[in-house]
């Protein structure tokens, strides 16, 4: 199967790249978004055609229709894919399954467990093929390096990490909020010791570190310099990894239809922060996956609940919140949704990013707004609802929810199901990342039953490294600046 899918940038300043440089590139360099300039369809049959394949065999028949032969061979991509979903790969789920649904046994629900690659989080789907990609992107120029800068709520982080660690020719460097993720994340991070791995902790929110990456990608001398690559969602390479498993889960959780019958539909509920995981879902529907909702689950930080019910978005101070991951006001990847949503007007997106970045506030057309509305609801979870939302599930059926996960069986729970309609609520991280929120919601008796996998349970006992930094650009650019050189001449 061959593709030429090319990408442009949401705000008009690039077109026609390749996959391999959408992925090298991360970020436009208008400061906009990389998206395909057509989305492929599903070939003819899809997707029943794909019943029965395993999750690897399911992730070239889709990653095909976006990387061509000419960016990764197709032996190689089935190589990079193998290589990051295969037995070789450190998923703790069965064989050729890699996201297992499973149901909840709570109102007809099914979750989507994402959590089981080596560092216990939806990311991990992602940033497993980003690590393997950049890889063997980098094989092809003897010498060739990159450096790679995210900023991490909490998951992105430790997932980027292990997915690079010991990569020759990649230096990575990961922000994260100091003090603003749980233990289990941060000891995550700062335990992996590899020389090429660099943490700082940032005296400040989420934002802040994102807003740091995106003026480091926008300062030309220093992005060419050090040829910076991403590894947060504004990389395109993460939203199609995370397409897999929307179709994955439409064929788990759905049967074929009788000959002559429409094919079944399914509905997700996303816990949603960056955005770039319900982005995915998005693209898998405008592909030819018969989805009838898609939920965006937000917590009490809910500018994309106030987007979609009141056409409202506009930014404030980050609340803390026992969902550390989704403690955010900007979401990049939804400047995605908003092109697509504008009739993919590149003008408009960079008039309205323009608005957005000097005001803190994105006004909508009308036109926009109800175009949004045709595809994702919303809802919104506060802290007391998620607690009571994993205490009512635990006491019901025994699963044991993560605080976000519960934040999409909470929205879920709000908006209801379609009668026939299967709802898949995503979970994006294992319970035992987030144990003072499971001690709040279940109880220390509760607590005391559980028991914490390995290697999570001992990463108290790990060494550390970790540099903490000022909320000062120019000292994360100096930092970098400074790391990389010594690393030179090692």
């Amino acid at each position: 199967m061959s593709a030429k899918t090319t990408y442009r940038s949401t705000r008009g300043g690039q077109q026609g790249l390749t996959f391999e440089q959408a992925v090298m590139q991360g970020l436009a360099t208008d400061r906009g978004l990389l998206v395909p300039e057509v989305v492929p369809n599903f070939p003819a049959g899809a997707p029943e055609i794909w019943r029965g394949l395993s999750y690897e065999e399911l992730a070239y028949e889709i990653m095909s229709l976006y990387i061509g032969p000419d960016d990764v061979p197709q032996a190689e991509l089935k190589d990079i894919i193998e290589r990051s979903y295969g037995a070789s790969a450190g998923w703790r789920s069965a064989a050729g399954d890699a996201t297992p649904v499973v149901p909840l046994n709570v109102d007809g629900l099914h979750v989507l467990e994402l959590f089981h690659g080596p560092t216990f989080a939806f990311k991990d789907v992602a940033l497993q093929f980003l690590g393997n990609t950049f890889e063997h992107m980098l094989k092809k120029t003897p010498g060739a390096s990159i450096t790679v800068v995210g900023a991490t709520s909490g998951d992105t982080g430790s997932s980027a990490i292990y997915g690079l660690r010991g990569k020759k020719g990649v230096e990575c460097f990961i922000m994260f909020p100091d003090g603003r993720t749980s233990m289990t994340q941060r000891l995550q991070m700062i335990s992996i010791t590899d020389p090429n791995i660099h943490n700082i902790a940032l005296d400040g929110s989420f934002d802040d570190c994102q807003a740091h990456v995106k003026s480091l990608f926008n300062t030309p001398a220093f992005r060419k310099e050090h040829r910076l690559a991403a590894v947060n969602s504004i990389n395109w390479a993460r939203i199609l990894a995370q397409i897999v498993y929307y179709v994955h889960a439409y064929l788990k959780v759905t049967e074929a239809p009788k000959t002559g019958a429409p094919p079944p539909k399914v509905s997700f509920s996303v816990p949603t922060g960056n955005f770039g995981d319900i982005l995915a879902g998005f693209y898998a529907k405008q592909m030819g996956l018969p989805v009838e909702r898609l939920i965006v689950a937000t917590n009490s930080n809910d500018i994309l609940h106030r987007y979609f019910s009141a056409g409202d978005y506009s930014s404030s101070t980050v609340s803390e919140t026992v969902t550390p991951s989704m403690d955010i006001q900007v979401s990049s990847n939804f400047e995605r949704f908003l092109y697509h949503m504008s009739g993919n007007d590149s003008t408009m997106m960079a008039t309205l990013m323009r608005e957005l970045e000097s005001s803190g506030t994105l006004k909508p057309t009308a036109q926009m707004l109800s175009n949004s509305r045709v595809h994702m609801d919303s809802a919104r979870a506060s802290d007391e609802q998620v607690l009571e939302t994993m205490k009512k599930v635990y006491e019901a059926s025994g699963y044991v929810l993560d605080p976000h996960s519960a934040v999409g069986v909470a929205a879920a729970q709000q908006l209801g199901s379609t009668p026939g309609v299967p709802m898949v609520c995503l979970a994006c991280a294992h319970w035992a990342k987030f144990p003072d929120a499971l001690t709040q919601a279940l109880g220390d008796k509760a607590m005391a039953g559980l028991t914490v996998p390995e290697p999570l349970a001992s990463l108290h006992t790990l060494p550390t490294r970790v540099a903490p930094l000022p909320n000062q650009l120019d000292k994360v650019q100096a930092f970098i600046e400074e790391t990389i050189a010594t690393r030179q001449k090692a």
